[in-house]
């Protein structure tokens, strides 16, 4: 069976392995893939270089079952993160979930949550469902995204089905400059708190500039004031940025491999 995973790279010091996943159902104006095939984090350092050479290449499940396998064995793998791109357009995404799972991994999934619903009942009880609102305001929605207005209802609906189905739910959105401003992050978190619980964690990421995408990189002061409106309703509100991220860790290009598994 084939998959849409194209690229792993492995996380020491969280054991965990990101999945990613080629195609999406969204054409966002800011898609870090607009700048990034690989995981971004390898171009920090030169690594994605090894990698880069040729087409993306997807696994087969058989393949991707061998690999994973490999790095529990030999790294210490304990968790998954399936990201992309899109897992969840994947024809293959419950059991590509399924293998992971039977490998007796923890699964965490990136997603749009356009078509969560349709893939909910394929993840593992207690597994984390990130799910990402790119803006709250259906007309920036469907700017952003290319998307009809009407589908942000299914992903608020998705994200409220995720969390009354008892999945560990992490509400994530971008901070971007003269389109998601503080004051429009804070009325995400208000509705995040109103809908599921002031408990839910909210991530704030830190916009990457694209081409084509008009717009320029947050400032501290910008994505700490964010994060300060938005406390105002959820008790736990993350600031992802390179602003407040220290690499804690070596990520390992698993595949595209180089060469052989490194350790």
């Amino acid at each position: 069976m084939d998959t849409q995973v194209y690229h792993i790279t492995y996380y020491d010091y969280t054991e965990s392995a990101y999945v990613q996943f080629l195609g999406c159902n969204f054409k966002c104006l800011g898609c870090i893939r607009k700048r990034f095939v690989w995981d971004h984090h390898l171009y920090e350092d030169g690594s994605s270089k090894e990698v880069m050479d040729g087409e993306p290449r997807t696994l087969t499940l058989e393949e991707l079952e061998g690999v994973i396998k490999r790095v529990k064995k030999e790294m210490g793998l304990k968790r998954v993160v399936l990201g992309g791109g899109e897992p969840t357009i994947d024809p293959a995404f419950c059991s590509t979930v399924k293998a992971l799972s039977d490998i007796e991994l923890e699964i965490a999934l990136l997603t749009n949550g356009l078509l969560l619903d349709k893939v909910i009942d394929c993840m593992p009880k207690g597994s984390t469902i990130e799910l990402s609102v790119k803006s709250i305001y259906p007309e920036r929605f469907s700017a952003y995204t290319k998307r009809d207005k009407s589908d942000l209802d299914m992903v608020l609906r998705n994200m409220r089905l995720a969390y009354q189905s008892g999945f560990k739910v992490i509400v994530e959105t971008v901070l971007i400059p003269g389109f998601n401003e503080p004051q429009d992050v804070e009325v995400l978190a208000e509705y995040v708190a109103s809908s599921l619980s002031e408990n839910v964690p909210m991530i704030i990421d830190e916009y990457v500039p694209v081409p084509s995408a008009p717009w320029r990189r947050p400032t501290l002061k910008e994505l700490l004031e964010a994060k300060e409106r938005s406390e105002e309703h959820l008790r736990k509100v993350l600031v992802r940025s390179s602003y407040t991220c220290d690499r804690l860790s070596k990520v390992y290009v698993i595949y595209p491999e180089p060469s052989e598994l490194k350790t």
